[in-house]
């Protein structure tokens, strides 16, 4: 048993409410008129919840448990935000409990339980499959789509106040945000952190001064990265601890822990150095100015018709600096970088912008950008798509992700559209 299903057959009830009596020596029936707000944060299960017990109305909250022993167990004894509950809601009954010197109201439901359905949920719930609903996927494509909606909501909602909770209050503007998402999105799942540290340490006025001329942007930028300290001979390297040391010593910038960036199980093509690299040239021809924040398709067409040739050539043929690699390669934003400038760059930006300015409709341009830019390939789309189920847009993509991270990983099925159609017969 998990407390999660009793929350269920509680909030879906699927219990014979004409059979709640108190588990003491009364035995006294118990109307419930009102069950409850579901509460998923901290505090009591349900707010506000109103029972009638021998013609006394309670109204407060209610706590559920598998032992009713567990109220001590978890201390909430020693919790003021429990001393509100009215009823306590109890799989067994193998305690009493007091609070306030008064015996709590407390019903049983070992014996209400429909263990038919009971083991319908223990069958998906503990299937030992990636997705616990597998088998059923092909049948519920409709609560999938519904599922997905409200998954993706949920992940570009939880972005934008990352986001905002990234940078400091002096960089919460247009400015400030747009560079931290770019720089998160470009430094991928590996380097972002450090990204996001040196988007944090470099001034915002002195950020976009210095944009308008590359090679001053890429020192600002291999400088406070803690890049340009080595004893490096070539040409190209010496130029840029030359501008470098100019422009610190002129506003008196630091530096990172050149430890912060991580290299290790890269890919030479996702090195830091690179990244920074092609960071400049993005930001050396992408202004925050010259997005119209109300089109997806004028954001799509800034992003995907950037100049690659604004990438210094000197790393056609290096990945760090001072170390010629074997092979010349063409200098080009990948898909990939295109993919996470949009998908993690500009919807979290947008969504950001929309909590701190108060404007709602860069929702809808972030809901437009995704529903009009192809679906992600990755190993958890793909795996979607074995069982029958294949994303139509990034939209859909992002929304099978975060179901995949926040639902099926853990086997929350009782908070998933899908779960639920199944459990109910529908």
């Amino acid at each position: 048993m998990q407390e999660e299903y009793l929350h269920y057959v509680w909030r879906m009830k699927r219990l014979d409410f004409n059979k709640l009596y108190l588990s003491n020596s009364s035995h006294s029936k118990v109307h419930v008129k009102e069950i409850g707000w579901y509460n998923l944060d901290a505090g009591p299960d349900f707010f506000n919840g109103t029972v009638d017990i021998d013609g006394i109305l309670w109204s407060g909250n209610i706590e559920m448990h598998i032992n009713s022993s567990d109220w001590y167990a978890h201390k909430h004894h020693l919790d003021p935000a429990y001393d509100n509950v009215v009823l306590h809601v109890v799989y067994n009954h193998d305690q009493e409990v007091y609070v306030d010197d008064r015996a709590l109201p407390t019903i049983e439901l070992k014996h209400l339980i429909d263990e038919q359905h009971l083991s319908l949920y223990e069958s998906i719930a503990k299937a030992d499959f990636r997705v616990p609903c597998y088998a059923h996927v092909p049948k519920l494509k409709f609560s999938l789509l519904q599922q997905i909606n409200v998954s993706f909501v949920h992940r570009i909602e939880r972005k934008g106040l990352a986001l905002l909770q990234d940078v400091s209050e002096v960089s919460k503007n247009k400015g400030g945000l747009f560079m931290a998402a770019l720089f998160k999105a470009v430094g991928g799942r590996t380097n972002k952190l450090p990204m996001l540290e040196l988007a944090q340490l470099i001034p915002l006025n002195v950020f976009y001064k210095e944009k308008w001329d590359l090679t001053r942007l890429e020192a600002l930028l291999y400088g406070c990265a803690g890049m340009l300290n080595d004893d490096i001979k070539d040409p190209y390297y010496l130029e840029l601890v030359q501008q470098w040391n100019l422009i610190k010593n002129k506003h008196q910038l630091q530096e990172m822990r050149k430890t912060a960036w991580k290299y290790s199980g890269m890919r030479p093509p996702s090195f830091p150095t690179f990244l920074i690299a092609q960071l400049a040239a993005i930001f050396y021809q992408l202004d925050y100015s010259d997005l119209n924040l109300s089109s997806s398709e004028q954001i799509i067409s800034k992003i995907s018709n950037m100049d690659s040739g604004c990438i210094n050539s000197y790393w056609k043929n290096h990945y760090v600096f001072g170390k010629i690699s074997r092979s010349i390669r063409a200098l080009k934003f990948s898909p990939i970088l295109k993919n996470n400038l949009i998908i993690n760059g500009i919807v979290p930006y947008l969504l950001a912008l929309k909590h701190h300015e108060s404007v709602f409709s860069y929702s809808d341009t972030a809901i437009a950008l995704l529903e009009s830019y192809p679906a992600e390939q990755n190993k958890v789309t793909k795996y979607w798509g074995k069982l029958g189920f294949l994303a139509q847009n990034a939209l859909e993509s992002q929304g099978l992700l975060e179901l995949n991270n926040e639902f099926c990983k853990f086997n929350k099925c009782l908070s998933c559209k899908v779960g639920c159609e199944i459990l109910e017969g529908k």
